[in-house]
């Protein structure tokens, strides 16, 4: 039999079994003790102290992981270095794409995909690393051959010592089991042909690496040909799609007709579609209206119909020049649901530096710079410009001709030569700037006087000017 075992198999190590936790953990202490080291103990369940027992050190996987990852860090950021910027290349060179001035390479922009690579190959590393740290895959386990060793499922304890130990000595070894508990030993021999892979599963490896050299291959041989034929498209990509694109013609039926009357492929909206969400009923809210105005002509009824959604500017110019506008129809307060505290007028007046300074000034008198450009192009015949109105002069001032509705439908819509700004300003932003503009128009500040020529102008006049716009101080103060 032992020359049987010596031809047919080798001795992996000894198999010590054990019936309780508390004996393993002590029988593995006294083998540390005794010096060996290659040893691996086996329960059905998690026994506490069995790892510093048998001398398990801290694994080396956290420290494998942090130099895949590190490295991937420089992989992620030299690839797209490479793809790019670099153009040197004669194999895949990169392309050295500017866009709007911006750097070829930026590292903020290169970190999400960095992070992406750092992510991907540390779990590769962690996933391979456990692997190779615990030896696998194993086509077999000699363990396995051993009847007794299934209960260490169930029931059982084991502690193998093996024989690569160089403490091991096949008599010392067992006479040492023995006296540490050991209820049961056992030899486990590795059979000698566990290892050999059959025949068939190395001839399918080395078919499976020709065949992953065939992309490659082919890769490199179609880079130096023509073809006239479209290339190769595995996945579509939504690329061949039964639509049409922008700004090009309608599809042609058989009979020779344009599929659209207008004959252009893009299609306008449906006339009275309202965008989900915007359906704006709240006649005050959204146009500065009173809810039960009821219009007194045709023509006053496309602007204040609280059943429209909003008024097109084309509806207002067909309206009747001569005919007064009524001005009852405007709110004379801000509608529910807009409360007027400090915040609001601040946030009004940041709008309101932001669209309307621009031409009617900071201080709101019409002298924004926009406006003193334009007039100084259309003193020396360049430009033609109305001038920007003051927002203290008494016309727009005067509540009863300009109330609050009016001035928040002027802001949306336009009104003369100023043009709309409901679709850049929201609504809220809208009654915020009309809160600013009568918190502007009560300060007191009043508009700039006509500038009194200094040719035809003697000191009297400049100094009843001066005089005025001491007089004007000492009111706004």
């Amino acid at each position: 039999m032992a020359d049987k075992h010596d031809n047919d198999s080798k001795l992996v190590g000894l198999l010590a079994q054990f019936d309780d936790p508390d004996s393993l953990v002590s029988a593995c202490n006294e083998a540390r003790l005794a010096g060996y080291k290659s040893m691996d103990a086996y329960s059905p369940f998690p026994v506490h102290g069995i790892d510093p027992a048998i001398g398990i050190q801290r694994s080396l996987l956290p420290f494998l992981v942090f130099v895949v990852g590190f490295g991937a860090c420089f992989v992620g950021l030299g690839m797209q270095y490479y793809t790019n910027a670099a153009e040197w290349s004669p194999i895949f060179p990169g392309y050295a794409f500017k866009i709007s001035g911006k750097p070829i390479f930026s590292l903020p922009a290169n970190i999400p995909v960095t992070f992406e690579v750092i992510v991907l190959s540390s779990a590769f590393a962690t996933f391979l690393g456990m692997w190779g740290l615990n030896k696998l895959p194993m086509f077999s386990n000699p363990l396995h051959r051993i009847s007794r060793f299934k209960r260490a499922t169930n029931d059982k304890f084991f502690l193998m010592i093996e024989t690569k130990d160089e403490k091991f000595n096949r008599s010392e070894t067992e006479s040492q089991l023995n006296q540490w508990g050991a209820v049961a030993i056992e030899e486990c021999r590795q059979d000698l042909t566990d290892n050999q892979l059959p025949s068939w599963v190395r001839l399918v490896g080395l078919l499976g690496v020709f065949l992953l050299m065939l992309p490659p291959v082919m890769i490199f041989r179609n880079m130096g040909m023509t073809n006239r034929q479209p290339r190769l498209h595995v996945v579509p990509d939504m690329d061949w799609q039964h639509k049409e694109k922008t700004q090009v013609l309608s599809p042609v039926m058989e009979n020779g007709e344009y599929l659209f009357a207008d004959e252009r492929a893009m299609r306008q909206p449906v006339d009275g579609a309202i965008p989900r969400g915007r359906l704006e009923i709240d006649s005050e809210m959204y146009r500065g209206l009173k809810k039960d105005y009821r219009p007194k002509s045709a023509a006053s009824s496309i602007k204040t119909n609280a059943q429209f959604v909003s008024a097109s500017l084309e509806d207002k110019k067909e309206a009747p020049a001569a005919e007064a506008e009524d001005v009852s129809m405007w709110l004379t307060k801000f509608p529910e649901g807009i409360t007027v505290d400090q915040d609001f007028v601040e946030r009004g007046q940041q709008r309101f530096n932001i669209y309307c300074s621009a031409c009617h000034g900071y201080d709101a008198n019409g002298n924004g710079l926009v406006n003193q450009k334009a007039m100084a192009l259309g003193a020396n015949g360049q430009a033609q410009w109305t001038a920007a109105k003051s927002l203290h002069d008494a016309t727009v001032k005067d509540d009863s001709k300009n109330p609050l509705g009016r001035i928040f439908d002027t802001i949306t819509n336009g009104r003369n030569t100023m043009g709309p700004y409901g679709s850049q300003i929201p609504v809220e932003d809208r009654w915020a700037i009309v809160a600013y503009v009568k918190a502007l128009q009560q300060t007191g500040i009043k508009p700039l006087t006509a500038v009194v020529d200094e040719d035809a102008g003697g000191e009297d006049d400049k100094k009843s000017d001066a005089d005025g716009g001491s007089d004007a101080e000492d009111k706004t103060s």
